[in-house]
């Protein structure tokens, strides 16, 4: 896109820069602001366009307007001036709220240097002695059009740029009311700011002599003549930098390589084809596809070539439909083809569709000829057929992707529709979430607690409890349903915050008792909940607001989370162990056990994952993980705990191997608390 952008900008004297508005990064500048501004791009504007600021400029418009300018909506579109405190030339802005290629909301700004007319305004302002013939001279050598009225608003005199802007000749303009310069468009916008001796600049729309309407910046100044009102009025000409705005502004709606639509136009078109297809009642397709394999070209290759394969690929998909089909590149090796057909009848609406697949598959497989290479790639393409207005666009968007991923699992270059018991499926996931959230808000979860054993001297006793979240809604669901749910909507914070309230109550309670309140509690902590920031904030208060004995609670984590940024959970694992908390690693041996995070993470317990306790006595290698996982222990001088352990065979056998400590059925099913 920055290629295209720079044939349209840097043709222009004005600064034109891009600025990411959540984040204030310039994005991209061209030949003049850098001229002026030196290498600007991937810096915060206010640092760099301004003299020893650290923070969003106050007078900038976006901040004035709205505290978080991201939540601006796209269009959103200012004209303001200031004077830049690095260099002190004055600038007229324009700017215009637009969404990038990516999907990030930036501000497109233009600024024209007005710092000659800014200092011509001062000298008039300055100059007392002959007012008259100095205000002539300086109006006639301004650039901008200039108009002078009396204070009933009638020209009194113009420069010689305003007429030839207006088609009139100077002595035609002298005498006309200051409106029939004014097109009807913007006639109370004039009117008023007149009427309320505005003297900031803003856009309007002027009107020539013969008719023609063109876009101005309009400024106008009351001042007192030798004792009489006049009102100066003062206008620029943006025609062009309407239409290079306007060019810039059809850029974010195309992809720059392959110039086929990007997102944001195929959410626009898509919404007209569903609109003509319900009026219609006719079929509708939207067809995920994306190549296969696609990153070996660019690992092999180069960027370069993958380029030329992406551009090869746009022309054959549109090579492939009907002018009247949409096709759109997401990013990447993502494109989107969207399918209108003119039938009534589903099955042979389905087949026209299966049709156009067979062929953009077929038309992909031919070889690629690049500088000399010979490709052959493959395409993945997921269907989602609609009808009516029954779906939106994100959610037809998600069933074509999904299929896609199915058509991937399932062998690569061929298309798969997506089932409607894929769409059963996310719609009970959504019906569940919503039991999930109220089942939260309401607290309607319980909380079950299964004993820890401990073997010594062939004597048993309960160490300790592990706390298991249950929740009982019209049937049982499992929490191996419920929890990944919650992971992934942000409801495992609430859950996970509720649990632990709920331990602390209870371990309270056992405090009392002289046997409990030697129990050490375990509670599963989601990769999520951990990960939070606000994961230590919670845990501190609570145990001073229950008073609870610390080193009797135990966190359980899954390995696969400790792997991840090790050196991030060290120390918030040493805060942890700081508050006298200890940590087990849950299921361990499933996930990507390492000896380094071992001798780096104060670890106090490894739990064997029940799935090698289940086969022990019989199955060899589970045997040997699990003597391993016990060895491990006894290295690194680790409590090792078997879960899941159900028989006494698989008892004695983890007893004969060493094992002192054991959780499951055999010993105890989980239960509320007594």
């Amino acid at each position: 896109m920055f290629d295209a952008m720079r044939e349209i900008v840097e043709t222009t004297g004005a600064l034109v820069y891009i600025i990411d508005v959540s984040t204030y990064e310039v994005i991209y500048a061209n030949t003049e602001c850098k001229k002026e501004f030196g290498d600007i791009i991937g810096k915060t504007c206010y640092k760099v366009l301004q003299k020893d600021r650290k923070s969003p400029c106050g007078f900038c418009p976006l901040q004035q307007q709205d505290k978080n300018p991201s939540l601006l909506p796209v269009g959103t579109t200012y004209q303001w001036e200031n004077k830049n405190s690095i260099n002190n030339h004055h600038y007229m802005f324009v700017d215009r709220i637009i969404n990038w290629e990516d999907g990030r909301k930036v501000k497109v700004q233009i600024g024209i240097d007005i710092s000659k007319q800014k200092e011509l305004e001062l000298q008039i302002l300055k100059e007392k002695n002959d007012f008259i013939d100095s205000f002539k001279i300086l109006i006639d050598s301004i650039l901008e059009g200039i108009i002078i009225y009396d204070e009933n608003r009638y020209c009194i005199r113009v420069n010689g740029v305003a007429p030839k802007l207006l088609g009139y000749t100077a002595e035609e303009m002298i005498g006309k009311h200051a409106l029939d310069f004014v097109a009807p468009t913007s006639q109370k916008l004039v009117k008023d700011n007149i009427q309320n001796h505005n003297q900031q600049q803003y856009e309007a729309e002027m009107i020539r002599k013969d008719g023609f309407i063109f876009p101005v910046i309009l400024r106008g100044r009351d001042l007192v003549l030798l004792g009489k009102k006049i009102r100066v009025s003062a206008f620029i000409d943006i025609s062009e930098i309407k239409k290079k705005e306007k060019k810039i502004l059809e850029l974010a709606y195309y992809d720059n390589l392959t110039t086929l639509p990007n997102r944001l136009l195929l959410k626009e078109l898509l919404t007209v084809m569903i609109k003509r297809i319900e009026r219609n009642n006719y079929y509708g397709a939207v067809l995920f596809i994306d190549l296969d394999n696609f990153k070996m070209v660019n690992d092999t290759k180069g960027h370069e070539i993958g380029d030329f394969v992406l551009i090869e690929t746009a022309k054959r998909l549109q090579n492939s439909l009907r002018e009247t089909d949409i096709v759109a590149r997401l990013g990447g090796d993502e494109f989107v083809i969207v399918l209108e057909i003119p039938e009534h009848n589903r099955d042979i609406a389905i087949n026209n569709i299966s049709t156009a697949a067979k062929k953009i598959l077929d038309e992909i497989k031919k070889p690629y000829l690049i500088s000399n290479f010979d490709f052959r790639l493959t395409v993945s393409i997921g269907i989602a057929l609609f009808k009516n207005n029954e779906f939106s666009i994100e959610e037809l968007m998600k069933f074509a992707d999904t299929a896609m991923y199915a058509s991937k699992a399932n062998g690569k270059n061929r298309f798969s529709y997506f089932d409607p018991v894929l769409q059963y499926l996310v719609e009970e996931k959504a019906h569940l979430f919503e039991k999930l959230h109220k089942a939260i808000e309401k607290e309607s979860m319980v909380l079950y607690y299964q004993p820890q054993i401990s073997i010594e001297n062939e004597k048993s006793q309960i160490i300790g409890m592990e706390a298991l979240v249950r929740w009982n809604s019209d049937k049982i669901i499992s929490p191996s349903d419920f929890i990944p749910l919650a992971e992934e909507t942000g409801l495992i914070m609430p859950l996970g915050e509720w649990i632990l309230i709920k331990v602390f109550e209870q371990m309270k309670i056992w405090e009392k008792d002289l046997i409990k309140k030697e129990w050490q509690v375990s509670v599963n902590i989601s990769y999520k909940q951990f990960e939070k920031n606000e994961f230590l904030d919670l845990l501190k208060p609570l145990i001073e607001k229950y008073q609870i004995n610390p080193t009797k609670l135990k966190l359980e984590l899954t390995e696969s989370l400790l792997i991840k940024n090790t050196q991030e959970n060290l120390n918030k694992i040493k805060e942890i162990n700081n508050l006298g908390i200890s940590l087990s690693i849950d299921d361990f041996g499933t996930g990507y056990s390492s000896l380094s995070y071992l001798k780096q993470l104060s670890i106090s317990e490894l739990k064997i994952d029940q799935s090698f306790i289940q086969d022990i006595v019989i199955d060899s290698n589970d045997f040997i993980i699990v003597e391993t996982i016990l060895s491990i222990g006894n290295k690194f001088n680790l409590k090792v705990i078997a879960e899941g352990v159900e028989t006494k065979e698989q008892y004695e056998k983890l007893l004969s191997m060493g094992c002192s400590f054991f959780q499951g059925y055999l010993f105890g099913r989980p239960n509320l608390p007594t």
